[in-house]
């Protein structure tokens, strides 16, 4: 059934329906595809009643639960012609608001109107990320005009360039040690700033991200986590006793 202002529109993220048609690619989904067969496949209970919903509104699963001929055709589609199914299905699911936007050519805030009349107002966000995110996925949407815009804080921030800690004037005598250097970099909660910081680029739940920024963000951690937190090596029971 194609996606209407006269019924609710899918707003699922796109990182779930991609990963149900992926897997029903490579292995198969039980049928008939309910709740129980989301939530073994990894979708999150929050996420399962819209997911289920975006399935059949998108097409892709029939109201009794099986998988319909859509989702079979991208099943048996070859490699080299995935993207183009995925192309020909979003196109019939999304013809009503095809109708005043192009993916191809037209930015969030154009696809954003075009959704506009359409219900729950209250989820009209989630639906231009799926649409976005499915068309991406599709080779249609150029990447730059993939990523809904976000506020600054939200955005990978570049981790500080390590240098030496200064040492902190004792009031009782001395230069201060290892164990006043790290109190004065932790701060509420006992995370190092620059670990919360990186923490707090994370996108909101559910959202999702592409996988390079993704690649990014487990690199940049990596480095920041040991320059807050230096590997140092075991030592021995006979070391402890001296």
């Amino acid at each position: 059934m194609p996606v209407t202002r006269d019924q609710p529109a899918p707003y699922a993220p796109p990182s779930s329906i991609l990963a149900l048609i992926e897997r029903h690619r490579n292995k198969g989904l039980p049928s008939p595809v309910d709740a129980d067969v989301l939530g073994r496949a990894g979708i999150s209970e929050s996420l399962i009643n819209r997911t289920l919903q975006a399935l059949q509104v998108l097409d892709l699963v029939a109201e009794n639960g099986s998988p319909s001929e859509v989702l079979e055709g991208l099943r048996l589609a070859p490699e080299g012609e995935y993207k183009q199914r995925l192309t020909e299905w979003l196109n019939n699911a999304y013809a009503d608001a095809l109708g005043f936007v192009d993916p191809a050519t037209d930015d969030e805030v154009a696809i954003r109107d075009a959704f506009r009349s359409y219900k729950p107002v209250g989820q009209q966000a989630r639906m231009v990320t799926l649409f976005m995110g499915l068309y991406a996925a599709a080779g249609v949407m150029p990447e730059k005009q993939m990523v809904v815009r976000k506020p600054p804080q939200a955005g990978i921030r570049k981790p500080p360039t390590p240098t030496a800690p200064k040492a902190r004037a004792n009031p009782n005598g001395g230069s201060g040690g290892a164990g006043e250097q790290k109190h004065d970099s932790v701060k509420i909660g006992g995370v190092p700033p620059a670990l919360a910081g990186l923490l707090a680029s994370l996108p909101s739940q559910g959202a999702g991200w592409p996988k390079d920024q993704r690649d990014k963000f487990y690199a940049t951690f990596g480095a920041v986590l040991d320059f807050c937190f230096p590997i140092m090596e075991a030592r021995t029971p006979k070391e402890n006793d001296d």
